[in-house]
């Protein structure tokens, strides 16, 4: 579905109320160019214009964008990436995520983080990425690598790397990653 100018600057929009309201202060067009001028606020708004280019098939605009996210910021992110609202990233440097990796709504990333298809898909034979749920926390240098799937509510702790599936709730450490939250049964 092609996005439309009104639905790329409600995605901005959303995205920056959702920063203001992890520093408990009021959105007001003072913060809205503050948080213009962050450099962890500006790859999530060019990743937005990005893929606005993108779709409607302006792809040399687009491809300016992302290489102008990537060298000033260090951030990676292909437009064939579905990333919902609330997406925020904290200390942008080194995040990369590749194509066909769909991230739900309220996703917060610290710094080196790498959301991408299994690196030999080529002999798995599967180019999906991850599908992850809202609300994930991924810490610094975690990983999310393949086809897999992350619920609602899910933590990766700061150098994880995560190849397998997890339900909600889940808390995942280490390489591979284990979940070690608690479960009522």
């Amino acid at each position: 579905m092609v996005q439309t100018l009104r639905e790329t600057i409600s995605l901005i929009k959303q995205d920056m109320q959702v920063r203001s309201e992890h520093e408990q202060r009021p959105l007001t067009y003072y913060r809205v160019f503050r948080y213009l001028l962050k450099s962890a606020s500006l790859p999530i708004v060019l990743y937005r214009w990005q893929v606005f280019f993108y779709q409607h098939k302006l792809g040399f605009i687009s491809s300016l964008i992302k290489l102008m996210n990537n060298i000033i910021f260090s951030v990676k992110i292909d437009p064939n990436t579905e990333i919902g609202p609330g997406f925020q990233i904290f200390h942008s440097s080194y995040i990369f995520i590749g194509p066909n990796v769909k991230i739900g709504k309220n996703c917060l990333m610290a710094h080196q983080n790498t959301v991408t298809a299994s690196p030999f898909y080529d002999a798995l034979g599967s180019t999906r990425g991850p599908t992850i749920g809202d609300n994930l926390l991924l810490g610094c240098g975690a990983s999310i690598v393949g086809d897999i799937t992350l619920g609602n509510d899910v933590k990766v702790t700061v150098n994880s790397t995560v190849d397998s599936s997890f339900p909600d709730n889940a808390v995942l450490i280490g390489v591979p990653a284990r979940n070690i939250a608690k479960t009522d049964s």
